[in-house]
């Protein structure tokens, strides 16, 4: 009985060199298909500067937050002379005199360059590329917070996106011309009678920073100002009122908000994105905070403390959104139950 007939090592060598063109031609297709989706990311810039500007004292920004002339996230022209800090965007101008402003600082951020739709198209990278490329696509910034008071008195902070270079030259030059301290006319006495109590009305104070903290500027302006938009944007009519507001209205308002920092981690998106889901672990931006509301009279209707962590893979200076939405649910039920006692 003849043996089967087994393929000989020549054959088995054929069979080898075909396979090997196969599953080059595969991995080369996979690679290419991952670079065509990585190389708009990489390539993509970040959309901050309208121009480039050659005269001194003129940098090109974007504003996060803080103008109320101005949308958030519009990129435009800042500059600043002996009178005034200007930003520009397009036609609208935006002066804010030196005498009333009540500090400049600076401070750095990690952003994504491609933005959201560099998230998104990360998403569909296959094998993994998209968390290796989350690692690579990230560039930092410098930022610029202004912090000011309107002509009527009320506090204001803006923060601009600024590239690191022109951050740091810029804080100094405005930091060597502001006036030593500015000091706002004393607001008069609160005197208000319950019959000019203005129901559903929130004077929203400083936000507060305990030593330890360690809050940064920016974050502890973007809070403010995000909270006071997103007290107007309630379905409830609330009449806002910022600190420093001296208006008979103002001092009648029926809650006082107070927002006391007491723990803060600044994490990295950068480190978020490469981990996809441990970044809700790792890398984290997180706040410790006291929040107080209390009623004209005096009346504690809610003093505890909270806390909020950025986890998802985006800027850590989101955190501040969440945290405005979390302090006016937990005011909106004070709120409530403070109806629901007067109605009883």
């Amino acid at each position: 009985m003849s043996n089967p007939t087994k393929p000989s090592p020549t054959a088995a060598s054929s069979n080898s060199s075909k396979s090997a063109p196969t599953f080059a031609l595969r991995s080369g297709l996979r690679a290419a298909f991952i670079l065509l989706l990585a190389a708009p990311l990489l390539a993509q810039p970040q959309n901050i500067a309208l121009e480039q500007p050659s005269a001194p004292g003129i940098v090109s920004a974007k504003l996060l937050l803080g103008l109320p002339e101005i949308a958030p996230n519009s990129a435009g022209l800042l500059s600043f002379d002996s009178a005034n800090l200007r930003f520009a965007v397009g036609p609208v101008d935006v002066l804010i005199p030196r005498q009333r402003i009540l500090s400049i600082s600076s401070g750095d951020e990690r952003i994504e360059t491609g933005g959201t739709t560099g998230r998104v198209a990360r998403m569909v990278i296959p094998y993994g590329g998209g968390l290796a490329l989350g690692a690579v696509t990230h560039k930092k910034v410098g930022l610029l917070t202004v912090e000011f008071l309107d002509p009527t008195g009320q506090y204001h902070g803006a923060v601009f996106v600024l590239s690191p270079e022109d951050t740091a030259s810029t804080v100094e030059a405005l930091d060597r011309r502001l006036p030593t301290v500015y000091a706002p006319p004393p607001a008069p006495p609160a005197v208000c009678t319950v019959a000019h109590l203005e129901e559903n009305a929130v004077r929203v104070e400083l936000i507060g920073a305990d030593l330890q903290s360690a809050f940064p500027p920016e974050d502890r302006v973007l809070l403010y100002e995000h909270l006071i938009d997103q007290l107007k944007s309630e379905k409830t009519p609330l009449t806002v009122y910022r600190a420093g507001d001296r208006s008979p209205a103002a001092q009648c308002a029926e809650f006082t908000l107070k927002v006391q920092a007491v723990a803060f981690n600044k994490g990295d998106q950068a480190v978020r994105a490469s981990v996809g889901p441990l970044g809700h672990f790792v890398g984290t931006t997180k706040l410790k905070y006291r929040l107080t509301v209390t009623t004209q009279s005096g009346t504690l209707l809610l003093d505890d403390d909270m806390k909020k962590s950025q986890g998802s893979d985006s800027d850590s200076l989101n955190v501040t959104k969440g945290i405005s939405k979390a302090v006016v649910k937990s005011l909106e039920k004070s709120r409530k139950q403070l109806r629901r006692t007067q109605s009883a």
